[in-house]
């Protein structure tokens, strides 16, 4: 008997051990949880700042949301004075450790800029920019990009390409853990988190060249705004439950209560 209960200890003891150094897990919304956290939904808003607005009123680009996002943009294409797009979080990485230290993040749907005819700055074309992933690590972002514009020529460039590192970021305010603001075993909290400094990736800039066909002055105003482009915003709703280490310590203490019944009843 003692044999087979120093197995069940030191087993459970494993079990204990090897959650609490469990990999990084893949929180999905509504998902179950892992790594102490369950995140049940959450929102990354994209909101342009004044130069790239003014770059898009240059040429009268028209801004809509794409893919199931939704858009808050006040005025007309050419005249706007905001614009901002928030797309669903599907999915947020949190590492190891046990605070909940949020390495990335992605969302679905995104926007999408159609651009007209404009003598000296476009020659039209059309480009979504979706499905953010956010490398929180890195201080990366990636993002699909689909489109077609034209060129000098009048032909057809066509822009199909994913997973582009689109921008890079240079500032976080706000918790980037969720053990920050998740204290409360079972209790939804939100956390906000601010990504500023965003800057355009030399790829991203081209694709957005291309995909909206842009020239002389049109070229001039996105490269004044590749160094400011905006705001990320991420609001992620999220519950702290129990670690799995603390379900493997409880089947412990109840394999323990059980051997100390029987051994008084052997008495």
């Amino acid at each position: 008997m003692k044999f087979a209960f120093k197995s069940i200890v030191v087993a459970t003891a494993f079990v204990a051990a090897g959650a609490a150094n469990a990999a990084s897990a893949t929180l999905v919304a509504e998902g179950p949880g892992a790594n102490g956290f369950a995140f049940v939904s959450g929102g990354g808003t994209l909101t342009f700042s004044q130069t790239l607005i003014d770059a898009l009123n240059t040429g009268g680009v028209q801004v809509v949301a794409a893919g199931g996002a939704q858009s808050n943009i006040v005025g007309d294409p050419g005249e706007y004075t905001a614009v901002g797009v928030t797309a669903n979080v599907s999915s947020i990485t949190i590492g190891d450790s046990g605070t909940g230290l949020v390495q990335q993040a992605q969302s679905v749907g995104g926007a999408t800029q159609i651009a007209g005819a404009v003598k000296g700055v476009s020659y039209g074309g059309t480009i979504s920019v979706t499905n953010l992933r956010i490398d929180m690590v890195n201080k990366n972002i990636y993002a699909d990009f689909v489109g077609a514009g034209k060129n000098s020529t009048g032909a057809t460039v066509n822009v199909n390409a994913s997973n582009v590192l689109a921008w890079t970021f240079s500032d976080v305010t706000g918790p980037a853990a969720l053990g920050e603001v998740a204290t409360t075993i079972g209790q939804e909290v939100s956390a906000e988190t601010v990504l500023s400094g965003l800057s355009l990736t030399t790829e991203g800039f081209n694709h957005l060249k291309n995909g909206l066909g842009l020239y002389s002055i049109g070229l001039i105003a996105l490269q004044g705004a590749s160094t400011d482009f905006g705001t990320l915003t991420s609001t992620l709703n999220v519950v702290a439950v129990p670690e799995p280490s603390t379900y493997a310590l409880m089947g412990l203490g109840l394999v323990g209560i059980g051997f100390a019944a029987r051994r008084r009843a052997a008495k």
